[in-house]
């Protein structure tokens, strides 16, 4: 397999800011559809949770097309006998790959809200997502941004009655409305999840500058943290057509390329947006769903290749962007916009099954071509994916 060139040819701040050192092909992971192309579009492919499948079926995919991906890797999926080894993370990284973090343990870090009011003395709350049910001892808060208490997770389901419930391990000791007070782990707890899962990585030998969160969840404390720690939010909301003037890095979103999600008409549609509204599209896949397989990833490369689309990494995609910038090509973003908008396009919270990444945006790209991405983003819940 051939590879791109080595790795640190370009690098994000750990703050946000882009540096830019000698840029070029090699180790960017830049990989040119046409010579005479007619679009500004690029396309960053990122695969979720580090499985082994990343490595045995869509890294030679990706090399075979002679293009660039993103891995988001889970620290604890990480040197196991089903995950990625760290030397697979140094290898993709060394033919242009980029590594980002996935948290250390694949855990909701975004603020679950509730459903329903909660009065002084509930044991169980209603929440618009599940994935803290299976966490039975561990501690968690419940607040409305002004009012804060602790307890522990009981345990929690599924029912006709209270639809998604969790249960407490002590009665609440205060009323919560519903929809603006939330569920999360502690602080503590969400630092070590997204803090800590790139010391983690970075200890391994690659270079760390992008999150995503699990299951679409990003509203909170882990907003905070990623903009502090990281230079691109890559699920942060929307339908993944991000578009370039007045981009925030920390306000990005994907659309799925996996196949219990799109069908392979949708996809062209999507590239068909990106190429036609000069936009950053961001398409995310799970090497380990069989309906995701090499024949699918190809297809998705090939789809995008066939519009003179660029695909990129999402560090050459956003140094790339600052340099044009610097030459007074576009409008740098105001970071304080995205927290001024809410929730996700394409990721409303249908259900807690549902996917974290939407479909393409069909009737809303001329729009999107018009705001920032920022801009777009909407608060509201993500859709939660179990399967993300």
């Amino acid at each position: 397999m051939s590879g791109f060139g080595r790795r640190d040819v370009c690098r994000l701040g750990a703050t946000g800011a882009l540096t830019v050192a000698g840029l070029g092909t090699a180790g960017t992971g830049a990989v040119v559809g046409s010579a005479e192309s007619n679009t500004n579009g690029r396309v960053v492919f990122v695969y979720d949770d580090s499985w082994r499948e990343d490595w045995t079926d869509t890294f030679p995919v990706h090399q075979d097309e002679g293009v660039p991906a993103c891995c988001a890797a889970v620290v604890d999926h990480v040197d196991t006998s089903w995950g990625l080894l760290p030397e697979h993370l140094r290898e993709m990284e060394d033919a242009g790959w980029e590594i980002m973090a996935h948290t250390a343990s694949h855990v909701a870090v975004g603020n679950l809200y509730l459903t329903a009011p909660a009065a002084a003395g509930d044991e169980r709350l209603s929440l618009d997502g599940s994935f803290l049910a299976e966490h039975e001892g561990e501690e968690i808060v419940i607040s409305d941004g002004d009012r804060t208490v602790e307890n522990a997770v009981a345990g929690g389901g599924r029912n006709d009655d209270d639809g998604i419930y969790l249960d407490l391990a002590e009665p609440i000791g205060e009323s919560f409305d519903a929809e603006t007070a939330y569920v999360r782990f502690t602080e503590d707890r969400i630092r070590d999840e997204v803090v800590g899962s790139k010391d983690a990585l970075e200890d391994m030998g690659v270079e760390v500058d992008g999150f995503v969160s699990p299951f679409g969840r990003s509203d909170g404390l882990v907003e905070d943290l990623v903009r502090d720690h990281y230079a691109a939010f890559a699920n942060r909301g929307g339908n993944g057509l991000n578009a370039l003037e007045g981009l925030d890095p920390h306000a990005l979103g994907r659309s799925s390329i996996d196949g219990h999600a799109v069908t392979e008409a949708e996809i062209e549609s999507f590239f068909d947006n990106v190429a036609a509204n000069d936009t950053l599209g961001i398409a995310v896949g799970h090497s380990q769903f069989d309906e995701t397989s090499p024949e699918r990833i190809r297809f998705a490369i090939r789809a995008a290749k066939e519009r003179d689309l660029e695909i990129v990494t999402l560090r050459a995609a956003l140094a790339d962007l600052e340099d044009r910038e610097e030459d007074g090509d576009g409008t740098a973003a105001d970071p304080s916009e995205s927290d001024e908008t809410d929730g996700a396009g394409g990721e409303s919270n249908e259900s807690d099954e549902s996917n974290d990444d939407s479909l393409p945006g069909f009737g809303i790209a001329s729009t999107l071509a018009g705001l920032g991405t920022a801009g777009y983003l909407l608060s509201n819940r993500r859709r939660d994916d179990e399967r993300s």
